[in-house]
């Protein structure tokens, strides 16, 4: 047997095979009544509600001083709730229910009824006619004739079988690219100086730039890839101090509608002659490519 305290409000775990609970009222709650029977009994004193982890029966009253519980087998926590002020012990016993009685004697099997009579099998149905067959149809569409190895076919329209064999879009990649074949100095501030361009034709191109350059007094540094007319993308830059060099990448999806020259251009909003675009790093460069555009087509 193991024993717990309990006051307030809450839950405590049960052990294993617990069939019923001792209870003894430690203080009585301050609102505790008493009544006639002997031993006296109590009211107001709390409850006590057994649960087996998914649910709980119905709640207990803690009635006498000292007091025998039933626990419904499977019990494994105990709610409570005493009134203020009040406190009790609970005492675990632990085997079989001590108020539930004995199982009764199995009772005698009952007669097995009567088997029903089988039913009678119907008749076979007659098998109808073979009918006539019907005129084979005429021949379908099929897959289009003609087409190349690795060519797919492909819808032309909504209308039924109305396709050809095309060449997979991205079977081969157009690309371009355009670097800066010599060191730009921005002699102007706010003017447009076209650093490299490409001439791009009809399509979809995924287009970046990146441009090295340099300053000999502290300036802001803008640059933008467009058309002439549209900006796609733009970035702007100021190194830490003189004579740094830093670098302005950009890039952007553009749908040309026909033949169209794409720039990557630079600006100087502060100082003229303060600002140079370079081909190449400044230490450690391995080829004049520091600054260039490239694109590559994707539809």
């Amino acid at each position: 047997m193991s024993s717990f305290s309990i006051s307030g409000s809450g839950s405590h775990a049960l052990s294993a095979g617990v069939g019923a609970l001792h209870v003894h009222i430690d203080t009585l709650p301050v609102r505790a009544g008493s009544g006639s029977a002997y031993p006296v009994n109590w009211y107001h004193v709390g409850f006590l509600r057994p649960g087996d982890g998914t649910a709980f029966w119905e709640p207990i009253p803690i009635e006498a001083t000292d007091a025998w519980v039933s626990i419904p087998n499977g019990s494994t926590t105990l709610g409570y709730a005493v009134g203020p002020g009040g406190a009790a012990t609970v005492t675990e016993v632990i085997g079989p229910n001590p108020f539930v009685g004995p199982s009764g004697a199995t009772g005698a099997t009952g007669a097995t009824g009567a088997a029903g009579a089988t039913g009678a099998t119907g008749a076979t149905g007659a098998t109808g006619a073979t009918g006539a067959t019907g005129a084979t149809g005429a021949a379908g569409p099929g897959v289009a004739t003609g087409g190349t190895i690795h060519q797919v076919l492909t819808k032309l329209s909504s209308t039924n079988y109305d396709t050809d064999w095309e060449t997979p879009a991205g079977a081969s990649l157009a690309t371009a690219n355009a670097t800066l074949g010599a060191d730009v100095t921005i002699s102007a501030t706010n003017t447009a100086f076209d650093i490299v361009t490409l001439s791009l034709a009809a399509g979809t191109w995924f287009v970046w730039g990146d441009m090295q350059y340099s300053i000999t007094t502290q300036t802001d540094c803008q640059a933008r890839i467009w058309d002439g007319t549209t900006t796609f993308a733009e970035g702007e830059g100021i190194p830490r101090v003189a004579t740094d060099y830093a670098r302005i990448s950009m890039s952007a999806i553009i749908a040309l509608a026909s033949t169209t020259t794409i720039k990557l251009t630079a600006y100087n909003s502060t100082l003229a002659n303060s600002m140079t675009v370079r081909r190449a790093n400044g230490a450690n460069s391995g080829a004049n490519v520091a600054t260039q555009l490239n694109a590559l087509k994707v539809a």
